[in-house]
């Protein structure tokens, strides 16, 4: 595992947080099924994201090792790549099967880590436009 910067803890935790406040809410209406779809479909969205955030991460270091013009790929990481879509893809998979009726609610969990992503960036603009830490 790689150390994260603290934009990948704050968007990984924003959409832990997020997820969670769906779920519990969805919970509390009573509708449980919907609220299982949605924490796996947040599940596999940050499963995936964490892994993409290692291969970014591995890539942009082989890439500052190497001379100017030149970067060798390496095998081990290209499979790690392509790996990760087929992982994601029987994850997704697998929790469709579970809850087959609450695809939507799947996909809304899924896009967890667009929303977080999505904030953080709104807390990066704000901070820019304000010259501070971002806080009101």
């Amino acid at each position: 595992m790689t150390d994260r910067t603290d934009t990948e803890r704050s968007v990984l935790f924003h959409a832990c947080v997020f997820a969670a406040l769906g779920a519990t809410a969805l919970a509390a209406m009573g509708r449980f099924r919907p609220a299982l779809a949605l924490t796996l479909g947040a599940a596999v969205a940050i499963v995936s994201a964490l892994w993409l955030s290692d291969v970014v991460s591995r890539l942009a270091a082989l890439r500052g090792r190497a001379n100017v013009g030149s970067v060798r790929f390496d095998w081990k990481l290209g499979l790690k790549a392509a790996l990760r879509y087929a992982v994601m893809g029987v994850l997704l998979f697998a929790a469709i099967r579970v809850v087959p009726a609450e695809v939507p609610w799947l996909l809304a969990g899924a896009s967890a880590v667009v929303l977080a992503v999505a904030a953080e960036a709104a807390v990066e603009n704000r901070r820019a436009a304000r010259g501070g830490d971002g806080r009101l």
